[in-house]
């Protein structure tokens, strides 16, 4: 691998294949391709350091539902979001409903199915360090098989969720890849017939723009920028012009409901799904042995599949947050929105504060705070459910341009997320179904306050940035096709989690890690000669 900060004196560069953007995608289409008789170039708009802090670059603005800050929900740099202050790490893969046509749910159905796309999945497997991919698959009974419709699913906490870490020796042995650090895509160039891309401009901090034509190009620069770079290059032609940034998505959370268990059991079983807890000790077991190869696996509360066929509902998962005696509602909420404002302050580059300084700038060191962060299992009385919905597929939540313009006079991002009514109703129902199977078996007591079903008119985010190229093998419907080709384009292909027609109910990296897999099996066989 060559990595280059500056481009020196030549203003324009040829390759086989030029990916923009060094994340989870970019990333494993590029390592995937290492080594190979392929030229390789990667643009990557931040640079090689594991924490810079967020780029100018990536603000913009929000005219929907209120949203995280843009600079905070995406990181630049080699490994993209996976590095440092981004991903957790947690894996699964999408469901086989996912894939399906789901008449009760909007513009849903993928081109293929599971069993498509498993073989990616074995491969995403090996290169996030995934225990068994069908381990992950089913849904179990949960309170001893008492419900049939009370389920759980299964995930994992991937060893290798720092991609940049992980896959750079095996770029770096590669003499065929190149990556272009600091180097921001500006926008694509189109041929005259606006049939194929023929190169791509870029900027590396200064005044000169530089340029890279390759036979086929990728886009890999997440939800966002994927979208805003095709807003802006103005060469799509056609329907799918008319799609590109629309159906945004992102998984919306909701805090509603509090279990009061009823029986002792039930106590051990609920403290399966506190997410947190056990992804905690997951970072320290991998601070003290670092080279451990143990796998964490957590559960999430759900229902059948079964359960949300017969209702008709959309995809789901809810955490549990324990609740110890004390505790005082306000002050925990309070407690939250401190911790993520200091990750915001700290992810745009501003000095991370001392520790002791941010325990005083809390003002809660006291039971409540002690508990929720030690969440000692013996001790809890109750648990909060925090949900996780799949979002409907909104025509109307897009990625648009801005009026304000960038460092290079660009057009920024507004980000216009939306939630259709439906989704907000399958959560209202799925919740229903939780407090009757919760009531009916004995195992506990689910309530809700009127208070907590007001916060559904704003919803929290998981800043999954899904569905704003979405593919359909119709270009009436889709920006790519089933193999991820934009349409009418001949060389142009899109990678990450921008190309989902429907997310699931969480995760999506899994999936986009094994989209790149197949993405890059495709660009193989194109510079082979073996594909149009």
């Amino acid at each position: 691998m060559v990595i280059v900060n500056r481009a020196g004196q030549e203003t324009a560069f040829e390759f086989d294949i030029c990916i923009i953007g060094a994340g989870a995608s970019g990333l494993t289409i590029a390592s995937a391709l290492a080594g190979t008789h392929v030229t390789v170039c990667v643009l990557e708009s931040g640079g090689d350091a594991n924490f810079t802090g967020t780029s100018d670059l990536a603000t913009g603005e929000s005219s929907g539902l209120p949203y995280a800050p843009l600079d905070t929900s995406r990181l630049r740099g080699f490994g993209g979001s996976t590095r440092a202050g981004g991903w957790g790490g947690l894996c699964k893969p999408l469901d086989e409903q996912d894939f399906e046509y789901r008449p009760w749910v909007n513009d849903s159905g993928w081109p293929f199915g599971y069993d498509h796309l498993h073989p990616y999945y074995e491969r995403a497997k090996e290169t996030l360090g995934v225990p068994d991919v069908d381990e992950l698959r089913p849904r179990d009974t949960v309170f001893a098989g008492r419900s049939a419709k009370l389920a759980s699913d299964r995930l994992a906490l991937c060893r290798n969720f720092r991609l940049g870490d992980s896959l750079r020796a095996t770029i770096e042995r590669s003499p065929s890849t190149t990556i272009f650090l600091h180097s921001t895509a500006l926008y694509l160039e189109f041929d005259s017939a606006r049939h194929a891309v023929a190169s791509v401009l870029f900027n590396q901090g200064d005044d000169r723009t530089l340029r890279v034509t390759a036979h086929a190009y990728v886009l890999a620069a997440g939800g966002l920028e994927n979208a805003r770079l095709l807003l802006l290059s103005q060469g799509l032609e056609g329907p799918p012009k008319q799609l590109v940034g629309r159906y945004f998505m992102d998984h919306p959370r909701f805090s509603v409901g509090t279990i009061y268990p009823l029986k002792k059991d039930a106590f051990a079983e609920l403290l399966s799904f506190d997410r947190v807890r056990i992804a905690r000790r997951h970072t320290v077991e991998r601070l003290i042995w670092p080279g451990s190869r143990r796998h964490f696996r957590v559960k999430g509360l759900t229902l059948s599949f079964d359960a949300q066929k017969e209702e008709q509902l959309l995809n789901h998962r809810a955490w549990v947050e324990p609740v110890f005696s004390g505790q005082v509602d306000e002050t925990i909420e309070a407690l939250k929105s401190k911790i993520l404002s200091l990750r915001d302050l700290s992810l745009q580059g501003q000095r991370r504060p001392r520790v002791s300084h941010s325990i005083r700038n809390l003002r809660t060191v006291n039971w409540t705070t002690i508990m929720h962060l030690a969440r000692p299992a013996r001790l809890a009385r109750c648990f909060r459910l925090q949900h996780i919905l799949e979002p409907e597929p909104c025509a109307e939540s897009a990625v648009k341009l801005s009026r304000h313009r960038d460092r290079f006079g660009l057009r920024k991002i507004d980000l216009h997320w939306r939630l259709s009514e439906s989704t907000l109703t399958s959560l209202r129902r799925t919740f229903q179904i939780l407090q009757a199977e919760f009531l009916r078996t004995g195992i506990a007591r689910l309530e809700a306050t009127p208070e907590e079903w007001e916060r559904l008119e704003r919803p929290m985010w998981t800043w999954h940035h899904i569905g704003t190229t979405r593919m359909h093998d119709d270009p009436r419907r889709g920006v790519v096709d089933a193999q991820c080709r934009v349409h009418g384009v001949s060389n142009l292909f899109i990678a990450g989690s921008s190309v989902f027609p429907t997310a699931g109910n969480d995760t999506p990296t899994f999936t986009a890690v094994a989209l790149a897999h197949r993405l890059a099996d495709h660009l193989m066989d194109i510079a082979a000669g073996s594909c149009p």
